[in-house]
């Protein structure tokens, strides 16, 4: 076992700064699409639907229009604006004609690097967007533009540390090739947040469309819309450093099944779009993912190679307890306004706090649903780039370890000195969930009936659950379940 070494970054350069920083700024455009919205408006009675294509291409324009009339649509009867066609039509031809004064344009950063960085980022959102949208056109979704534009929004906040501190995230990548650290756990060392996080506070201060928050929270990949957004964005992640690597394969395997469609068909389909991609998008001065498929030539329009060759990888490091921001945690949950909040953000607040304070990689709560007797994840921390663990369901029909759990309040804990006695009382399907050999639960069951189950693991089996962290997880869910039992209405549903 490892014991706990890695230190996540510091609070006072953590979200709430960037918010503060980046908050009411712009993401820069491409100079081409201003030179496209000039021809487009030079012309008389021009249509809106030409310039739909154009503009996609952009994922900084998209993030501008979606943000300005969502802004504009803000009221007790809002409408979300989900798409780039719906903006670009309530904006109209007079603001759309503004927009070349107005935008801000890559080109004028005075950062070479930030550039690149962000021309890269562009390229994946829009290869992820393409894909996520064929996906909804296979499974006959009614509206797919709506999944372009929220795949496109799932790189926000990517986007602007590319702009702002291309270096952390180069330290990112760093973690991840060096010390094979899983991607939102490198963000999480360097930032002291996962990228993830940044964008879904910007989606919620923009008031961006719903899809958007909706495919940022992984237990929400029950849901297929927002799975399908989880797996593009991952593909186009995975194929911009190897097609052939094991994440990518993993991805497209899971696609495949998802969409009820044999593996090679699929991938066929995938590498031909990613072609049409890179030849529809040569405004990216970064080299497209399609270049990296054998036998395929595609030119990019690039200032450099780019030089990224990590792989996603289980962790071998392991979060250190953080005991001021654990500390912190216990004396919120004994204080009386918290008896005031929704269930959702009591859950939301404990999980934090165990991921941050406990350094536990991953943690779940699955709240009980009486219907379907099975455990359904209400909440996740930590598995931002791992969509079948955000399908975090567990069946309790047949007798096994975490059935038992859920017959009173009581806590488990497999790690090397538990395993011989309880691992055989782990259903299969569950190993398989969590791919890990160690880990902690703790149920929640109030006045007799079962609420809900915590759930908590360090993602790999070098670092496994130690009995500190263990007695620590206890005490925060005793807790918590203290606050549930309190609440006028256990409603996990997120407001």
């Amino acid at each position: 076992m490892q014991t706990p070494t890695t230190q996540a970054g510091t609070p006072e350069n953590g979200i709430e700064a960037w918010i503060e920083r980046i908050g009411r700024q712009a993401v820069p455009v491409l100079p081409e699409t201003i030179a496209v919205l000039r021809r487009h408006c030079a012309r008389d009675n021009a249509p809106i639907s030409e310039l739909v294509a154009e503009v996609e291409k952009d994922p900084g324009l998209v993030v501008h229009l979606l943000r300005v009339t969502n802004a504009m649509a803000a009221g007790p009867l809002r409408s979300d604006v989900t798409s780039v066609q719906q903006a670009l039509m309530m904006l109209g031809t007079e603001k759309v004609s503004e927009l070349p004064a107005c935008l801000p344009v890559l080109d004028d950063h005075p950062e070479t690097a930030a550039r690149d960085r962000l021309h890269k980022t562009f390229a994946r959102a829009y290869h992820a967007a393409r894909q996520a949208t064929d996906w909804a056109s296979l499974r006959r979704d009614m509206t797919p533009d709506e999944v372009f534009a929220a795949t496109q929004l799932h790189f926000l906040g990517e986007m602007f540390l590319s702009l702002h501190a291309p270096e952390k995230l180069d330290e990112v990548d760093r973690l991840r090739r060096e010390q094979h650290v899983s991607s939102e756990e490198a963000q999480y060392l360097v930032l002291g947040f996962t990228l993830d996080q940044l964008t879904a506070r910007l989606a919620r201060l923009w008031n961006l469309p719903r899809l958007v928050l909706e495919a940022l929270h992984p237990e929400n990949a029950r849901f297929p819309r927002a799975y399908g957004i989880m797996l593009a964005v991952q593909l186009a992640r995975g194929a911009a450093i190897d097609w052939y690597g094991e994440k990518t394969r993993e991805i497209e395997a899971r696609a495949a099944e998802w969409l009820d469609m044999e593996a090679a068909e699929l991938i066929g389909r995938i590498h031909r779009l990613a072609v049409n991609v890179a030849r529809d998008s040569k405004i990216y001065r970064a080299r497209p993912a399609a270049a990296r498929l054998p036998l395929i030539h595609v030119e990019p329009e690039a200032r450099e190679e780019e030089t990224d060759t990590v792989q996603e990888d289980i962790p071998e490091v392991c979060l250190m307890p953080r005991f001021r921001i654990l500390q912190n945690l216990l004396a919120t949950l004994q204080r009386p306004e918290l008896l005031r909040e929704h269930a959702y953000n009591v859950i939301s607040l404990v999980l934090k706090g165990m991921h941050d304070g406990i350094g536990l990689n991953r943690v779940v709560f699955a709240c009980h649903d009486a219907e379907e007797n099975r455990l359904v994840a209400a909440k996740i921390i930590g598995a931002d780039n791992d969509p079948d663990f955000g399908r975090f369901i567990v069946p309790l029909d047949e007798p096994h370890l975490l059935t038992r759990l859920m017959a009173k309040t009581q806590a488990v804990v497999i790690n090397d000195a538990t395993r011989a006695r309880f691992w055989p009382l782990v259903p299969e399907a569950f190993r398989e969930l969590v791919q890990v050999n160690s880990f902690a639960a703790m149920s929640v069951v109030i006045a007799g009936q079962p609420v809900g189950l915590f759930y908590a693991d360090r993602h790999s089996n070098a670092c496994t659950i130690d009995e500190r962290s263990y007695q620590y997880f206890k005490r925060v869910c005793l807790r918590a379940g203290e606050v549930l039992a309190k609440l006028p209405r256990l409603d996990f549903s997120e407001r």
